[in-house]
């Protein structure tokens, strides 16, 4: 009867075999190099602000699968080289701790560079390329360190993949949310009334940008009363702002209903408007790109 060896031991034979192998004339290296492929799917640049935004950053994410091509497991022990975009130099990129590599098999890394800001003005036709939807050709060129039981091997620096990827990237149009403790009506007179409105202006885009209303209608109890030009506000990656806007109307064309709401809710008592917000946006990635976008409703809420 025939029994299988341990696997630590059989791991230690196959490379004892494949030792004394590489070293017959003729014979290739004892253990080859692992390789890489990209996956295109969630590769590419995944954020970006820009100095006019705020402080300037951006990301380069790279999904790779890492292949083994020996008989035997090992474990990706470092890679350190650096990110190439249309052939500038943009981030190093350094990964340590380990990622197993099954015998003849592979596994998924995934490496965030971060993009040295220093290198923003040469990169500026690849971000224009990225946020318009078009490919950007890059290349990793690294050092790549390999444990096997324990060893660890290091190959030189070697271009590991090179290719050109779409980066999914879009100026998405930003939320509004109602800020009630810094909305409300200022004050009520014979010809004129005030009404803070504030809102939060969110930007779940991955891209920061300037963002402007240039056509926004007020419309109060049901009825558009005034035209309101939200400033222009600079929106972070995945950031939020406040903007107070003061909205002075004529009681004459609010009706007495209105205006008698109002005059309750500025003496502090209970009472509400339904208030809509209408419009479009400007939005703007400065000297890279730029959307207008007719959203119609921007905001509805109620006024208390």
């Amino acid at each position: 009867m025939s029994r299988s060896l341990p696997p630590a031991l059989a791991s230690a034979l196959t490379l004892l075999l494949l030792g004394l192998t590489a070293c017959l004339p003729g014979t290739e290296a004892v253990f080859g190099p692992p390789t890489f492929r990209l996956q295109a799917e969630g590769s590419g640049l995944v954020r970006l602000d820009v100095a006019a935004v705020g402080a300037p950053s951006a990301t380069f994410r790279v999904v790779l699968d890492v292949v083994n091509p020996n008989p035997v497991g090992a474990r990706l022990a470092s890679l350190d080289g650096d990110l190439y975009l249309a052939d500038v130099r943009a981030g190093s990129v350094s990964f340590v701790g380990g990622l197993d590599l099954p015998p003849r098999g592979q596994a998924r890394l995934v490496l965030d560079v971060t993009l040295a800001t220093d290198t923003f003005a040469a990169l500026g036709t690849v971000f224009a390329d990225a946020l318009a939807g078009r490919a950007v050709a890059y290349r990793l060129d690294a050092h790549v360190g390999v444990e096997v039981l324990g060893a660890v091997q290091r190959f030189e620096r070697a271009t590991l993949l090179a290719g050109t990827v779409s980066s999914d990237l879009r100026l998405a149009t930003p939320r509004l949310s109602l800020d009630r403790e810094a909305s409300g009506v200022r004050s009520v007179s014979f010809d004129r009334v005030v009404i803070a409105f504030a809102v939060r202006v969110h930007n779940d885009a991955p891209v920061g940008m300037l963002v402007r209303s240039p056509d926004a209608r007020f419309a109060l109890g049901g009825r558009e009363v005034a035209t309101v030009q939200l400033p222009t506000t600079a929106l972070a990656a995945g950031a939020s702002t406040l903007v107070v806007q003061e909205v002075v109307l004529n009681p004459v064309q609010l009706g007495a209903a209105v205006v008698a709401e109002l005059t309750r809710m500025a003496a502090g008592q209970a009472g509400g408007v339904e208030v809509s917000l209408r419009g479009g946006w400007e939005l703007e990635v400065p000297g890279l790109a730029s959307r207008s976008v007719d959203m119609g409703e921007l905001l509805r809420t109620r006024l208390e």
